[in-house]
């Protein structure tokens, strides 16, 4: 990570999360989403999938990277979750990194939430999603996906959700009408994607 992504979470990403985290009810052991802005813009995911225990730790601009590299920091107050859920990846591949740099994050956070929670600790893993912003990386986002969904196979207690396919349209391609103008954004239609995906895990 480069000293300016490093300056821009310590005086923009992680701030703003220390503050959306005070506007959220204070839960005692709750279900985390930890990751980037297509956590941290899901404004609406208690309500979504019906379930006041959601605690929306997204932050912007994140990468799995960073998400990795903070865990320790982020989690320090929260003692035990019921289950942690993750996405990032899209940023981590746009600005240039691998998909084996994807493997190496996600297995780094892995390490760490077993460290600090142990085995028990449901995680639940969603796949990086096809945006038309990132259609000249979509070889590596499939790559990314298959990497990880490979090494999820040998570890304890993760589940991997295929957020991936269900956002494609039948040719194949990431559809424009799930997200907002910038094509990175998702509109409330590509949530309603996720919800389906994720309403029976929370």
């Amino acid at each position: 990570m480069t000293t300016e992504e490093i300056q821009f979470y310590k005086e923009e990403g992680l701030p703003e999360l220390a503050n959306n985290i005070k506007k959220q009810p204070r839960i005692e052991s709750p279900i985390v989403f930890y990751g980037s802005s297509s956590f941290r813009l899901w404004t609406s995911v208690r309500e979504d999938l019906n379930n006041d225990q959601i605690l929306n730790m997204g932050f912007g601009g994140s990468t799995l990277e960073a998400c990795a590299l903070y865990f320790k920091e982020l989690f320090s107050d929260i003692d035990q979750p019921q289950k942690i859920f993750i996405y990032a990846g899209d940023n981590d591949l746009g600005g240039g990194q691998q998909p084996s740099d994807i493997l190496n994050s996600y297995n780094s956070l892995y390490h760490q939430i077993r460290e600090r929670y142990g085995d028990v600790l449901p995680i639940v893993y969603l796949s990086i999603k096809p945006s038309p912003s990132k259609d000249n990386i979509q070889s590596k986002i499939e790559e990314s996906n298959q990497l990880v969904f490979d090494e999820i196979k040998h570890q304890t207690n993760v589940t991997y959700v295929d957020i991936y396919r269900p956002m494609l349209n039948d040719n194949g391609n990431s559809r424009p009408d799930l997200f907002e103008d910038d094509m990175l954004h998702m509109r409330p239609e590509g949530y309603q994607v996720w919800i389906k995906a994720l309403h029976e895990m929370v």
